[in-house]
Order: C-alpha cells, then structure tokens, then sequence
C-alpha cells in the first residue's frame, strides 16, 4: 500500500501553524504524513524580552515555539533551510545578503526538489503568489516550490539530488474573504486604517482582499479549531489576530478551509472539492 504524504512548503516558523494548523493535524489524524519545510528562522520578527530572556535569541525563541507546534500538529519531518527572513517589501533588511529575498532561488529550488525526491509526497502545498499578505518570503517560496514541483519529475534538472518524483496535486493556499471582510470593519471601526495595519503599519487588508485567488476546494476544519489554536499558541512571541476571535466567531468564519488547485488545473466552474488527496492514485 502507497503512503500518502503531503508537503507544506512554506517561510516561517508560524506560517504552518497561524495559517494551516486544523487543515494540517486533520490530515496527520487521517494517517496522512505531513512534512513541513521552514524556509527562514523567523530571528527579525518583533519578540517581547520576557521570550528573549526565556530563549537567549530570537533564533531559538522561533524554533522553539516551531518545535511545539510541531509537536501538537503531528509533523512526521520539519526542514529549516535556516535561511534569514526579510522584511516587508522596501524594508532594508531585504538588502542584507544572507536573507531569503536575496537567495539564490536555483539553490533553493535544489532544496525542495532534494524533500521532495526524498519524501516522495503526492501534494504539495504552498503559497499563493501574492504570497498571502505581500510578504518577500512568501512570494519567494510561492515561486522556488512551484517551480521545484515541476523539475522533481524531470531528470534533467538536479540530477544530483536524488531519482525523479512527480507529485500529482500542487495547491496554493487560499484566504477566507469573509474573514478578510470582518477584519477590515473592525479595523475602520477602531479608527485604523485597512492599508496601515500591524505592528509597522505595513499590511494592506485591502491589497490582500484585491489578491485572492478563486477557492476550487473546501476542507471541513470544524473539528480541528481547539488544535489549531493550540499550535497557534506554540508561537507565543508573535502576533496572530485570529485568536483575538471569540470561539463563537471562528466557528462560523474559519470552519473551512479555502485552497486552490493548480495541478491538476480545476476549473471554479466545478464544485468545490473536499479533499485534498482528492483523484490521488
């Protein structure tokens, strides 16, 4: 019997688990096995000194809190590429050499293709290429993942790492609009503005709400949002508005998750599948 695997491929510590945690442990409690490869080690986001003082570095406060994700989501293998993480777009730390905005994204794509002729998974999943809010990282990991999904079947491309895999779905993770919609009323209710928000006033709701690709598949999350939140918890040094949300509330908005299809290409035009592994032989 064929193992079914599925790979996330994605840029930061949190990313798995902020964005995907209920999708990702419904599937691990399937039997599926799940690999996650982190692209950066997260050491610019903004952390409290009480986590500083706890870990001694913004490094290991990141991969501390990604290892107890990790745990809680069921992962069978992480990979940190250990790359540094950028900023925003036009952010000066997008300069620095050793960052993943500034990698070389052939070596990069090496890195995947080598998880995937390894791991051998049937999906793959990664961002969307507006890389969810506009972030560098994500955009950066939208492009060498899609582009490792087509070269791991091809024995002409990196031959040296490893015999030629296809994988036969790839996904683009997706973004609840109603979701979206509330966060920006809440946002002009407070008095913010929807363009400015986050810590460095550098996330625009309204350019994510103009960059959502259509949804060509449903997953049913319902039973999975205390797990989800639990990882999202993991990652106590950052951020996340979604647990700013009453229980109430992330019932009726986050009980599913939205993704889109690539490969194979699926036309909105169809009903919405409801599984991932959904025609995997």
């Amino acid at each position: 019997m064929t193992v079914k695997r599925m790979l996330f491929s994605l840029a930061h510590p949190d990313d798995e688990s902020f964005g995907w945690g209920g999708l990702i442990r419904k599937y691990v409690d399937q039997g599926i096995e799940v690999d996650y490869i982190c692209a950066t080690d997260g050491a610019r986001g903004t952390i409290a000194q009480e986590h500083l003082d706890t870990y001694g570095s913004p490094r290991a406060v990141r991969y501390a809190e990604l290892d107890c994700a990790s745990k809680v989501l069921g992962f069978s293998e992480v990979y940190k590429f250990d790359y540094l993480d950028s900023g925003m777009m036009g952010s000066p730390e997008n300069d620095d050499p050793d960052c993943l905005w500034q990698a070389d994204e052939t070596e990069v794509v090496a890195k995947i293709v080598t998880v995937m002729r390894e791991r051998q998974p049937q999906v793959v999943v990664t961002f969307d290429p507006f890389g969810g809010y506009g972030h560098p990282d994500h955009i950066f990991m939208h492009k060498a993942t899609t582009r490792a999904f087509y070269a791991a079947g091809d024995p002409a491309q990196f031959s040296e790492q490893g015999a030629p895999y296809t994988p036969q779905k790839l996904y683009y993770t997706g973004f609840s609009r109603g979701l979206l919609r509330l966060w920006i009323v809440q946002a002009r209710m407070r008095g913010q503005n929807p363009r400015q928000m986050g810590v460095n006033k550098d996330i625009d709701l309204m350019e994510i709400r103009d960059n959502i690709l259509p949804a060509t598949t449903k997953i049913d999350i319902s039973d999975y949002l205390d797990t989800w939140n639990e990882a999202s918890r993991c990652h106590a040094s950052q951020l996340n508005p979604r647990m700013l949300m009453s229980g109430l509330m992330q019932k009726m908005i986050m009980s599913k998750q939205l993704m889109t299809c690539v490969v194979p290409e699926r036309s909105t035009k169809l009903r919405q599948e409801t599984d991932l592994f959904a025609g995997v032989v």
